[in-house]
C-alpha cells in the first residue's frame, strides 16, 4: 500500500511541524479503554482534536483516555501502511480523500454501511469523497472548498476597485488584477504550485479523468489553456508565486503582506480572521470555457483500520462522535471547513453562524461547485504526477509536454 503522500497543502492538510506528538484527552471517562487516534501535524487542528477527544473520554461509556499521535502528512501514509501490517494499527486514524479510495480497494477500513453509517446522510461531495464503489469507508469530519483570499487594503493602494465577494471574475479580469497589484505591489497573486493549477485547470472545464473515468483528460485543451494563461506570469513576469509543497505556503505570503493575492481553502478561515488583515473571500476565477468556479472539494475524513490491532468499539466510538450533531453543526465555528452531513446545515447554531459572519458567504456559495477527486485507488499517484509536471511548468517547462506527462501517467495507472 505505499505510496506517495501528496502535496501538504491538500483539504486543509498542512503538514507543518515535524516529528510526532502526543496529545491526550484524559478525561476520565466512565469507560476503561484508552483509545489511540493518528492524525497528522496541523497547527490549527491540532488544539481542536485534543479539545474533541477530552469531550469524548468525559461522556463515553467506553473509553477512560483518548491519545493523539500526530505524523508530518508527507510521510503519514508511509507511516499507517507500515503500522497496520505490522499489528500497530491506531483505533481510528484521519484520511485525506487522496487516501480512502486506497485504503478500501486492499481492504483495509472498516466497512461502514455495515456499522450504522448511511451514505445518504452526507453532502454530495463529502459522500463521493468518503465512499469508494458506491460503499462508504469513512465519516468526513468537514467537508472544504477552493478560493482566493484577498487584501482589500492592497487592493485599493493599488487603484483597484474591492471586487463583490461571491462575484466570479474571468480570467481576463484577474489577470489584470494580478498585473496591476504587481505594479504596485511586487506579486499580484500567490497561489500552490500544483493545487493552483488544479483550480484552473478545473475552472475551465478540465480534470484528471473524463466522465466515465477511463482516460486522462488533463492534457485536454482546456487544460493547456488554463497552462498558458499561468505560465507567462510565473515565468515571465514573476507577478504570481507558485509554491512548491514543504515550503511557504501561498496564504503566508497574504498574511506578511508579500501578495495581494493568494490561493486560500475555507479551512484556512480561522487565521484570516484573526490576522488584522482587511480581507475577503471571493470565487475562483473561471475560464473561457465555463461559466462556473470549479475547485477540488476535500476535507479530513476518519476512518477505522479494519485489522492490524485496532480496537474497533473504540474506533466507532471516535466515528460516531465526529458524526454526531453536536460536532457537526459547529464545525465551521471550530475551523472554518463544512459540516459533511445534510441536516447539520438546517440547524440554528450553523445558520447563525454564517449570519454572524458574512465573510464566509462565498464559501457557501462555491462549496455548491466543487468537484469530488476521482475515486481510484491511485488518485495519489495522479495528483503527484500532475503536481511534479506543474511544478515543472512554472520552471519553463513546454506546457503541452508537461500535460502529456501527466496524461500518460494517469493512464498507465488506469
Amino acid at each position: 500500500m505505499a505510496g506517495a503522500a501528496g502535496a501538504a497543502s491538500l483539504a486543509g492538510c498542512s503538514g507543518s511541524g515535524n516529528g510526532n506528538g502526543n496529545g491526550s484527552g484524559n478525561g476520565g471517562g466512565n469507560g476503561e479503554a484508552s483509545a489511540t487516534l493518528w492524525a497528522w501535524n496541523d497547527p490549527g487542528l491540532s488544539p481542536i482534536r485534543k479539545k474533541q477527544a477530552k469531550d469524548l473520554s468525559k461522556k463515553s461509556d467506553k473509553i477512560a483516555d483518548i491519545s493523539w499521535e500526530y505524523y508530518p502528512f508527507e510521510n503519514y501514509l508511509a507511516k499507517a501502511t507500515t503500522a497496520i501490517p505490522a499489528g500497530n494499527a491506531p483505533d481510528s486514524l484521519a484520511l485525506s480523500v487522496l487516501w480512502v479510495p486506497r485504503f478500501a480497494d486492499k481492504g483495509v477500513a472498516l466497512n461502514l454501511e455495515e456499522n450504522g453509517f448511511k451514505a445518504d446522510d452526507y453532502v454530495s461531495a463529502a459522500r463521493s469523497n468518503a465512499s469508494y464503489n458506491d460503499t462508504l469507508w469513512a465519516v468526513p469530519w468537514y467537508a472544504d472548498c477552493r478560493l482566493v483570499a484577498i487584501n482589500k487594503k492592497m487592493f485599493k493602494e493599488a487603484g483597484l476597485k474591492v471586487p463583490d465577494p461571491t462575484r466570479r471574475p474571468s480570467w481576463e479580469e484577474f489577470g489584470s488584477w494580478v498585473d496591476t497589484l504587481a505594479k504596485k505591489h511586487g506579486t499580484g497573486y500567490s497561489m500552490s504550485a500544483g493545487e493552483g493549477f488544479d483550480c484552473f485547470a478545473l475552472s475551465n472545464g478540465s480534470g484528471y479523468l473524463n466522465d466515465d473515468g477511463t482516460k486522462a483528460i488533463i492534457n485536454n485543451d482546456a487544460a493547456l489553456e488554463a497552462a498558458n494563461f499561468l505560465q507567462p506570469k510565473i515565468v515571465e513576469d514573476k507577478s504570481i508565486i507558485a509554491r512548491n509543497p514543504g515550503g511557504t505556503m501561498a496564504i503566508e505570503d497574504l498574511l506578511a503582506g508579500e501578495s495581494a493575492m493568494c490561493f486560500a481553502g475555507s479551512w484556512h478561515y480561522p487565521r484570516l480572521r484573526d490576522s488584522g488583515l482587511d480581507w475577503q473571500y471571493i470565487p475562483y476565477p473561471s475560464g473561457p470555457k465555463v461559466n462556473k468556479s470549479h475547485t477540488w472539494s476535500a476535507g479530513v475524513f476518519y476512518s477505522v483500520p479494519s485489522r492490524g490491532g485496532a480496537n474497533k468499539d473504540l474506533g466507532l466510538e471516535w466515528l460516531n462522535y465526529i458524526n454526531s450533531m453536536e460536532v457537526q453543526k459547529s464545525v465551521t465555528k471550530s475551523m472554518g471547513g463544512f459540516p459533511g452531513r445534510k441536516d447539520a446545515y438546517e440547524t440554528d447554531t450553523f445558520k447563525q453562524f454564517i449570519k454572524d459572519n458574512p465573510k464566509l458567504k462565498p464559501v457557501a456559495q462555491e462549496m455548491e461547485n466543487t468537484v469530488s477527486f476521482p475515486s481510484h485507488p491511485e488518485v495519489s499517484k495522479m495528483w503527484d504526477s500532475v503536481h511534479t509536471q506543474a511544478q515543472a511548468m512554472w520552471q519553463g517547462k513546454n506546457p503541452k509536454q508537461a500535460l502529456d506527462k501527466a496524461a500518460k501517467d494517469i493512464n498507465a495507472l488506469l
